[in-house]
C-alpha cells in the first residue's frame, strides 16, 4: 500500500521555453533593463555629466545595492582623472560649497541617505539625485535629478517581475557605466591614462 501522506504532489513544469529557467530569467532581466534605460531622459543625463565635470570634487552616496552601483561610479570617475569620494568612507573630506553630491536611491526614502544629503545641502554642495521616485524626500533636495523608472519587459510602468528594487539597482549600475563611457568619449580621455590611474595595490 502506498503511503499517501509521504507522497509529494507532482511538480508543475515551469513555463520557461525550450532553453531552461536561467535563459528565460536572463531574457527578462535584460529586457527590463533595456526598458528602463531607454526611458532615461537624455537631457537629465547630460545635465549630470556637465555637473560632474564642473565640480571640483564629487561625493557619491547610497545604501545597500544602490551604494554598490554608485561606489562603482566613483571608482570610474577617479579613472577619468576626477576627484571622487565615497561619502561614507572614513577618508571622505568635509563637503563644502561647490562640491557635487551624487545620491542614488530607488525609493528616495532611505533615512541615512536623506539625512546625509540634507547635511551636504546645508554645507553648500549641489545635490544630484538618481531615483525611481521623483516625489520622495531625497528628490525634494535635488538641484538636478535623473529619473530611472522601473518597467516590465513589455514596457509597462512599475511592473518589474524581479524582486522589489532589483531593477532600479541593475539599471543604476548600467546607467552610471553608460555615463562614464559618454564622459570618456566627449572629453577624449585616453584609456591608457585611465588604466594608469587604476590601483596597483590589488
Amino acid at each position: 500500500m502506498v503511503d499517501q501522506q509521504n507522497q509529494r504532489p507532482p511538480q508543475t513544469p515551469l513555463n520557461v521555453g525550450v532553453d531552461g529557467p536561467l535563459a528565460a530569467a536572463r531574457r527578462t532581466v535584460l529586457r527590463e533593463i533595456e526598458a528602463l534605460l531607454t526611458r532615461a531622459r537624455e537631457d537629465q543625463a547630460q545635465e549630470l555629466m556637465q555637473a560632474v565635470y564642473e565640480a571640483p570634487r564629487i561625493m557619491v552616496l547610497g545604501a545597500g545595492r544602490s551604494k554598490l552601483a554608485v561606489d562603482a561610479f566613483a571608482m570610474r570617475l577617479m579613472h577619468l582623472g576626477l576627484t571622487a569620494h565615497v561619502a561614507t568612507d572614513v577618508t571622505c573630506p568635509a563637503v563644502t560649497e561647490g562640491d557635487l553630491l551624487v545620491a542614488c536611491s530607488g525609493s528616495g526614502h532611505t533615512p541615512t541617505v536623506v539625512q546625509r544629503a540634507e547635511a551636504a545641502k546645508e554645507a553648500g554642495a549641489r545635490i544630484a539625485v538618481v531615483t525611481a521616485d521623483l516625489e520622495s524626500p531625497l528628490a525634494g533636495l535635488a538641484d538636478l535629478h535623473v529619473h530611472l523608472a522601473e518597467y516590465s519587459e513589455d514596457f509597462e510602468p512599475d511592473a518589474s517581475t524581479q524582486f522589489v528594487g532589483t531593477l532600479f539597482e541593475q539599471g543604476a549600475l548600467v546607467f552610471f557605466d553608460c555615463l562614464i563611457l559618454a564622459l570618456q568619449r566627449t572629453h577624449h580621455v585616453d584609456p591608457a591614462e585611465m588604466y594608469a590611474r587604476h590601483t596597483n595595490l590589488e
